[in-house]
């Protein structure tokens, strides 16, 4: 029965995409789609309006259908009425909940030209882009995504308590509050940050800023995009955008928001803006005295910064972004197997003891566990002991800070592989690799007959690993907003035959590519540079899909960091060749549950 409504779906969900994208070429990912708000004024009367637009697969609301594209830059055609009206805007996708749009100027946003070449002439470069020059720019807030479903709450950037000062500069009513009274901190949820504002020339009071999304900016500080409780009543935009800075040694951060719901209205810099705090470390309580001493050192392969995790020496900080606690964990004593006895402190001062399984999986690839149970007391038998561990339930985190040397053979594939949608055989899939950058991946999907392409995607590779005769090769999406990874596994049945599946962002084990996976055939064995600028159209785009990890079951393992496939028993396997990255086909059912 189930095999029979997957039929039927996809065979409306190819219908819908046939008719409905008639007046377009190229398609947004489901990331990108969904409902949002974009300030359209700030009136001193009436305070911040907004207004409602959506964006869908193929069109965005107010600026019409997706024409062409070339790689960031839209040009959207809006033809309701004549003449056909096209601009350029370029889209930038910060996190699930922050779209950032550009144009060349205020004007281009209002205004649109009579023919396509106008357009294209006055797409925003990405050099304007990066240093904020004479250009428009426009943030959307996203409300509910492609699925009508409300919006998943971000982790903030910042962790730790400190002291605060605060200056509001307002001219009319300045404020400020001095001394080591307020406080924040991102207590219960590393989600918030909360302030508590005290010793003020004004009537203290809290308030509450809930991260939606962060990125980098040109000078080492980073862009920080939230709602702000005072919206609450009246007193502020709920949309608020800051700069900050943290000094490295002191740890002291600089922070100022600007004055409306944009990145630029009243926001120069960390130091310049509407509002400024600065907020300086507190000194963290006392720990352990057999903690206190560094008895012991986590391994030095692990230092450095990945995903979810800071680890130095001792200390490992983890941001659980399923719980939103941030856990300080030091290092109580090395085990067998792999395990470290940790005591750990959330940011709400909660403490226990537990143990830490490490795996190295690759050179950018970390893999650990934690203890099921944790204890108030030291007890190493209990808490390290392999029944205190979920074989199910690995963390995968990818490395942030990849060093160059690194690149090359972290893609498990080279040539051209290509297969057909399971279920859903008119759509035909493509995967090749990159001549000119080998960790880079590539993958597509387009109508078997009119060669349409509904979805492009970017993978950077950060490795591969194989265990139990399957290939796991853990990627970054390049092609969507920072941060977001993917695993897929993979099993070679012939030189020629390889079958591959998602695993989910944490590397889920008891997958069965060979029985639920994709067949994907290789056509070519070098993927020329000469062939891409032809074969791979620029007007698709990606349809990003996440799914929720059942984590892994624990196996023997070895790290691979060339380009060689584990083989198959001998009896399983009839040539060698190169495992191929993933398709993922389940998420072509998420897209049509918007169309039915």
């Amino acid at each position: 029965m189930e095999r029979v409504l997957f039929n039927v779906f996809m065979i409306v969900f190819v219908a819908v995409i046939k008719w409905d994208f008639t007046t377009a070429s190229c398609y947004f990912s489901q990331q990108f789609q969904g409902e949002f708000v974009m300030q359209t004024s700030a009136n001193v009367g009436s305070g911040i309006q907004y207004s409602p637009l959506t964006i869908n697969a193929n069109s965005i609301s107010i600026w019409g259908n997706c024409h062409k594209r070339h790689g960031n830059n839209i040009i959207l055609m809006f033809n309701f009425s004549a003449p056909t009206c096209y601009r350029c805007l370029h889209l930038k996708l910060r996190s699930s909940n922050v779209l950032q749009v550009f144009a060349s100027s205020q004007e281009i946003i209002s205004k649109c030209f009579t023919n396509i070449e106008s357009a294209e002439a006055n797409c925003p470069s990405e050099e304007s882009i990066k240093t904020r020059g004479d250009i428009a720019e426009i943030l959307l807030f996203k409300t509910k995504d492609y699925q009508n479903l409300d919006t998943q709450k971000q982790y903030c950037p910042i962790d730790g308590k400190y002291y605060t000062n605060y200056k509001g500069n307002n001219p009319l009513r300045p404020q400020e509050c001095i001394g080591f009274n307020s406080t924040v901190d991102t207590c219960p949820s590393g989600s918030t940050l909360n302030f508590r504002l005290r010793s003020c020339s004004f009537d203290s009071y809290d308030l509450r800023f809930d991260c939606l999304g962060h990125w980098k900016g040109s000078n080492n500080d980073t862009f920080l995009v939230f709602t702000d409780s005072r919206h609450l009543d009246g007193q502020k935009p709920k949309y608020r955008c800051a700069l900050y800075k943290q000094d490295k040694i002191s740890g002291t951060i600089q922070m100022a928001v600007s004055r409306d719901s944009t990145c630029t209205n009243g926001l120069t810099n960390a130091t310049n803006g509407f509002e400024t705090f600065v907020l300086s470390p507190k000194s963290e309580s006392p720990w352990p005295p057999e903690i206190r001493f560094g008895i012991c050192s986590f391994p030095k392969w692990m230092f450095g910064n990945w995903e979810y995790v800071r680890v130095q020496e001792d200390t490992i900080v983890y941001k659980d972004h399923s719980s939103f606690k941030t856990y300080t964990i030091k290092c109580a004593g090395e085990q067998e197997d792999n395990k470290y006895l940790i005591f750990s402190r959330t940011q709400c001062d909660e403490e226990a003891y537990n143990c830490i399984r490490i795996a190295n999986r690759s050179k950018n690839i970390l893999e650990f566990q934690l203890g099921t149970n944790s204890s108030r007391s030291k007890d190493p038998y209990t808490l390290c002991s392999n029944d205190n561990f979920d074989n199910n339930s690995w963390i995968t985190q990818g490395r942030l800070d990849l060093a160059t040397s690194m690149q090359n053979g972290l893609c498990p594939i080279t040539g051209e592989y290509t297969g057909r949608i399971p279920d859903a055989t008119d759509l035909c899939t493509k995967l090749w690799s990159d001549c000119r950058a080998p960790e880079l991946m590539y993958y597509q999907v387009s109508d078997c007959t009119s060669n349409e392409v509904y979805e492009e995607r970017e993978y950077q590779c950060l490795g591969h690993w194989s265990e139990s005769n399957l290939l796991y090769t853990y990627t970054e999406r390049k092609d969507v907003a920072d941060s977001t990874y993917e695993c897929f596994v993979g099993l070679i049945k012939t030189d020629k035959e390889i079958y591959i599946k998602e695993a989910g962002e944490h590397c889920q084990r008891n997958v069965e590519p060979l029985k639920y996976g994709m067949k994907l055939t290789k056509t070519k064995n070098i993927y020329s540079c000469a062939d891409r600028s032809t074969e791979n159209p620029d007007d698709g785009s990606s349809i990003p899909s996440r799914f929720s990890t059942t984590a892994p079951k624990m196996t023997t393992s070895k790290s691979i960091d060339s380009n060689a496939i584990p083989e198959l028993p001998h009896d399983k396997r009839n040539g060698g060749g190169k495992l191929s990255m993933p398709t993922i086909y389940t998420l072509l059912l998420f897209l049509l549950f918007r169309y039915l």
